[in-house]
This record gives structure tokens, sequence and C-alpha cells, in this order.
């Protein structure tokens, strides 16, 4: 019988479960869609392949939900930060602080994830996840009151993602944030 490392076998399954997608998330983050294979991953978790599939039966269901959790952190991590923040532009400077924060933490989906690279299943999902990603700035990029929300959303988006690049390159994360900031600031100024 194999031996259960908490008090409940429930228990049990979750742990195994949580320590899988954390090591598939770590994979992702740092070698890519592609390296989320299930001996990369037993391997990195310390499991048997084997329990591997007993909790993903596929390396796409893998993948899956590693790019679901990793989406659900940031998401909530973002929504967080941005909801303490008082008017719409500290919202949107809340946002893009937060979002280069968890890049240069190698945590969340703001790294290079290429659709080509995930199975078609993963796909679909992982739009509807940007999208939740990015509602909090929609939000605040509507409450501020420009005129194309979707296109001013998307440039402070697509600014947010050009940050992360020059982070992953060794560039100053303050720095890094201080430059963007002032880039979306002038684009802000005249989308209004």
């Amino acid at each position: 019988m194999p031996r259960i490392d908490a008090p409940t076998v429930a228990e049990h399954h979750v742990m195994r479960r949580d320590a899988i997608i954390a090591a598939a998330r770590d994979l992702l983050g740092t070698a890519g869609a592609s390296a989320v294979t299930p001996a990369a991953v037993a391997g990195r978790s310390g499991l048997a392949r084997t329990s591997v599939y007993q909790y993903f039966p596929s390396t796409g269901a893998l993948l899956a939900a590693a790019v679901e959790a990793t989406f659900a952190e940031s998401s909530d991590s973002l929504a967080a930060v941005v909801a303490q923040a008082g008017d719409p532009r500290a919202r949107i400077h809340a946002y893009v602080r937060d979002a280069l924060r968890l890049a240069a933490q190698d945590h969340g989906p703001f790294h290079q994830l290429t659709l080509s690279d995930l199975p078609p299943e993963c796909v679909a999902r992982v739009r509807e996840l940007h999208d939740e990603l990015l509602a909090p700035l929609r939000t605040a990029v509507e409450d501020l009151g420009v005129r194309d929300t979707t296109l001013v959303t998307g440039l402070v988006f697509g600014a947010i993602s050009a940050a992360v690049q020059l982070v992953d390159h060794g560039r100053d994360v303050a720095e890094t944030a201080a430059g963007t900031l002032s880039f979306v600031d002038a684009g802000l100024d005249a989308a209004l």
C-alpha cells in the first residue's frame, strides 16, 4: 500500500496534485510549454511518472492545469492590487507595476506563451483566461474615459509585454516600471 503523506487520503491526493501542478508551472515558466511532459514533471515533483498520469491523463491535461493555475494566481493578484488603488490612472499604474513584479518572479502569463506550442484544447481556454487577466486593466481604462477602450487596453498591455521582455533580459524592474508608466501615461493622455 502506498505511503500517505497527509492526515487523510483526500488531503494526500490534494497535496500530490498541487505538487504536480507546481512542478508543471515551474517548467512552464522556466523552459516553456514543450518542457511540460509527464516525465519532466515527475522528475521535478519527486513523484513517479505513473503518479502524474493518475492525476492528469495526458500531457495536454497537465499543461492545461499548469496554465490555468498560472493565470488564476496572476489574475487574483492583479485584481487585488488594482482594487486597492484609487482613481482609474492609479489602478492602471498598480496593474502595470504588479504585472512587472509577477514577471520578474517568473510567475504569471506575461512571458511569451506561444499559442502554437499549446495543444488545441488549451488555446481557447488561454484566450478566455487572458480576457479575465485583462479585466481589471480594461475597467480602469474605461473608467478613465478614453474613446476606444479596447485599443487603449491592448496598447497598455503591449507596453507591459515589451517591458517584461526588458526585465527578462536583465533590466531593473523598478526602472523599467517607471519608464513604462511614463510611456503609458503619455499614451493615455493622448487617448483622452
